[in-house]
């Protein structure tokens, strides 16, 4: 069959896809993708081509601009561009990035959503329950489906309101990155919902960073706590980013930070502060203690999957879904931000000296590494896909006379 893969312009969206896709090509399948300008390059060397936005290549698959309409339709434009390139069987798109879906209806293609780390929508029709989370659901979910139906009125499709448990949001098939051990109440979710593990994949290492290595190796050698810190990639959105520096400047501990910034590796920082602009996750993480990041997707999976608690600062999205499964399975501790007074050096200080000494935490969260084990992610994800194609190529069943 033939797997045409949608991604957002992002590492943290692309690398996942490419796991997945790297093993439907294992199975002899014929994969392409489309996404943003910024990791072509990128595409082509791991073995794929990457499809252009037309004739004239251009912006598409942008994460900043993922929920308005106009980047919903660029999106459709830039798949049904390349619909003429490629005949695929199955688009493979992302919870976040919805084009894929205007395109598929559009066009009589069978659509699955590659998501995040928890289900971030309503699992009950009706009003919201009681929880704050069920309400934040139901708000990210009204907030999406209305920019959505934008977007699907500027392609010519008919508005879209059905019942929270059918959203079209999701595309045929969601495959949630997570386990039930995280996920929790699994039983609750729509029946298009499918668990696939972590799915995390990263290129081949870099060559060497001896400056890296040796601040790391000092780290290690001073026993001292080793945090690896990563902020929302939205600073305006929630940058928590100086008062973890007021938190942890007089600490006893060390600390990897990844700030997208232009300059940031100029600035001056603590002496037990290593702070660039990225830094390879792995890397860190299989030294640390915990990491200290909003509650996005791939850093939290990275500290799960090598069994790391942490300490989750959180302001909107769908941050607070993964987060709250993060908080209940006893493998985190949450802050939330709603006000500018809501977080402070003292808050943070305090959580991640509870977070030190509640042993609890780390045993909850290698747990979760051990259930995340269990499950080869692209494996089941491309067995998932193979099933969707399969279902849309059988003919249909004619009925006895």
């Amino acid at each position: 069959m033939r797997y045409l893969f949608c991604s957002l312009d992002s590492p943290g969206f692309l690398f996942p896809a490419l796991a997945i896709a790297r093993e439907l090509r294992r199975r002899s399948h014929e994969v392409a993708f489309v996404t943003g300008q910024t990791f072509a390059s990128f595409v082509r060397d791991s073995g794929f081509e990457r499809i252009p936005r037309g004739e004239q290549d251009g912006k598409s698959f942008q994460i900043e601009t993922f929920a308005q309409p106009a980047e919903m339709v660029r999106q459709a434009r830039h798949v049904e561009y390349a619909l003429g390139r490629f005949h695929p069987d199955v688009l493979v798109g992302q919870q976040l990035a919805l084009g894929p879906l205007l395109a598929a209806e559009r066009q009589g293609l069978p659509v699955a959503s590659l998501g995040l780390a928890s289900y971030i929508f309503p699992v009950r029709d009706g009003p919201p329950g009681p929880e704050p989370l069920d309400r934040r659901a139901a708000s990210l979910h009204d907030g999406l489906l209305a920019r959505y139906n934008e977007a699907r009125a500027a392609v010519g499709l008919p508005s879209s309101t059905p019942p929270y448990r059918e959203t079209p949001l999701i595309g045929e098939l969601l495959l949630l990155r997570t386990v039930p051990e995280l996920e929790g109440n699994v039983e609750a979710l729509p029946e298009r919902v499918r668990m696939v593990g972590d799915c995390l994949w990263e290129p081949p290492e870099a060559p060497p960073d001896p400056e890296l290595e040796r601040w790391l190796e000092d780290a290690v050698a001073s026993g001292q706590p080793l945090f690896y810190v990563q902020p929302a990639r939205d600073l305006e959105f929630c940058d928590f980013w100086p008062l973890v520096v007021e938190a942890l400047k007089e600490l006893p501990v060390r600390v990897v930070a990844a700030i997208r910034r232009p300059g940031i590796e100029e600035e001056t920082f603590p002496p037990h502060f290593l702070v660039r602009r990225h830094v390879p996750q792995s890397a860190i993480l299989r030294r640390a203690r915990g990491i200290i990041a909003s509650g996005t997707t791939t850093v939290v999976l990275g500290a799960l999957t090598h069994g790391l608690p942490a300490l989750l600062i959180v302001a909107g999205g769908e941050q607070y879904s993964t987060a709250e499964r993060c908080r209940r399975a006893g493998a985190a501790l949450n802050l939330l931000r709603r006000t500018d007074g809501d977080l402070t050096p003292q808050s943070i200080r305090a959580a991640v000296e509870e977070l030190l000494a509640t042993p609890g935490l780390a045993g909850n969260a290698r747990r979760l590494q051990e259930a995340l084990a269990r499950v080869d992610g692209p494996a089941r994800a491309a067995d998932l896909l193979e099933e969707l194609g399969r279902q849309r190529q059988r003919p249909p069943r004619v009925a006895a006379s």
